[in-house]
């Protein structure tokens, strides 16, 4: 019998935590074979060259592009998404797979979605239909309309999906597939995890409280992503507490970012302020656990804290409008709002958990749906 070619397109750590659920149920169906393609910020040193962690994983990394040009800018971004779909055309024409599948609201994901529609090949997105800020919102959206098939993490996102003008029967909640990492996952204890050789540090106190901080650039308000880290650093320098703080995604203005969280650093000499720029998968799942509170705008804070009801402070527009759990506050970039809603959280304590984006067989499911749907047409037409 011929398995069917499922090629899947993955550029940074946080879409790999969502797709390694999906390579490993596509690797047990026997009517699937998976072709893996890396891209982006995966092939990057400066962002911990995270493709490491899926060979370590036993996966087979079947081609690489190296499509991210230097400068962190609107225009290096849109040079990059073009170098992209350059790539994909001669590795997808080449493979010609039977699907592609393609993740979240990365502009390396509108390439993918833009190449396999101009090469006829049904495209299958996974988290479309969900509201957020920056140019994300535009791209997940148009992602969905080059998609064939959908893989929603929620009823809502589902229902914009059909909204949006795609036929029903092709639209399916199944959660998201980060969340299946999430409730598999065995809790170490804290000491543990702040002594593991990832992070490990002569100052870091392993039994003492610790905070996260992520904070990403925002791509529709670059050019103000310096003075909206250094509202945040000095509310956490303010806090005191000590802090595990990570590199922002490779997007248009990341550098500025970078620049100001090490001119305020070196500037304040904290002691307890700890800078990387990759930690594993596996090891944040732990860090997100046993924090006292998640400060920034990833979408950690919004997907997968609910299930372990970790206090998140979400900073600024990024995620504008999507679904969130009780967990989360929201506020603008002021150091004064940030920290008095830091204070907040972290006496408040551990909220209840809440199963917000699934229950955690996201990776299975896509996986059979994948296997047995039958009457995809290339042809796309729009339905109400």
């Amino acid at each position: 019998m011929k398995k069917k070619r499922i090629c899947i397109v993955t550029a940074n750590r946080a879409e790999y935590s969502r797709v390694k659920t999906v390579l490993e149920a596509i690797s047990k169906n026997q009517k699937l074979e998976y072709i893996l393609i890396v891209i982006g910020s995966h092939l990057l040193r400066k962002y911990g060259n995270t493709y490491r962690e899926i060979e370590r994983d036993g996966f087979t990394i079947h081609e690489r592009i190296y499509n991210t040009i230097e400068g962190e800018n609107p225009v290096t971004m849109a040079k990059s998404a073009g170098f992209a779909i350059i790539e994909l055309a001669t590795l997808l024409d080449s493979y010609k797979p039977d699907f592609v599948v393609v993740l979240t609201d990365r502009y390396e994901t509108l390439s993918a979605a833009v190449t396999a529609a101009f090469l006829n090949i049904p495209v299958a997105h996974i988290q479309g239909g969900e509201v957020t800020g920056t140019i994300d919102e535009s791209i997940r959206h148009a992602v969905t309309k080059f998609a064939h098939v959908h893989f929603a993490a929620s009823e809502a996102s589902r229902q914009r999906i059909i909204k949006l003008g795609e036929t029903p029967e092709f639209v399916f909640n199944v959660g998201c597939p980060a969340t299946d990492l999430l409730l598999r996952a065995k809790i170490l204890r804290q000491k543990e995890v702040l002594t593991n050789e990832e992070i490990k540090n002569p100052h870091i106190k392993a039994n003492d409280p610790f905070i996260v901080v992520l904070q990403h650039p925002v791509t529709t308000e670059f050019g103000e992503g310096y003075s909206q880290i250094e509202e945040t650093l000095y509310a956490i320098k303010d806090f005191g507490m000590q802090t595990i703080m990570l590199w922002p995604n490779v997007d248009a203005g990341s550098e500025h970012i970078v620049t100001a969280i090490r001119r305020f650093l070196e500037e304040y000499r904290l002691r307890n302020i700890f800078m990387y720029r990759h930690i594993t998968n596996s090891l944040f799942i732990q860090l997100l656990y046993h924090c006292k509170c998640l400060i920034g705008n990833s979408s950690s804070g919004i997907r997968e804290s609910c299930y372990f009801g970790t206090p998140v402070v979400n900073i600024g527009t990024r995620q504008h409008g999507r679904e969130r759990g009780k967990n989360v506050v929201d506020v603008g970039y002021g150091r004064h709002l940030i920290l008095k809603a830091i204070k907040k959280q972290v006496s408040h304590g551990r909220y209840p958990r809440e199963n917000v984006f699934g229950k955690g067989d996201a990776g299975r499911k896509i996986a059979d749906i994948l296997s047995t749907i039958n009457g995809i047409k290339v042809q796309k037409i729009i339905t109400y």
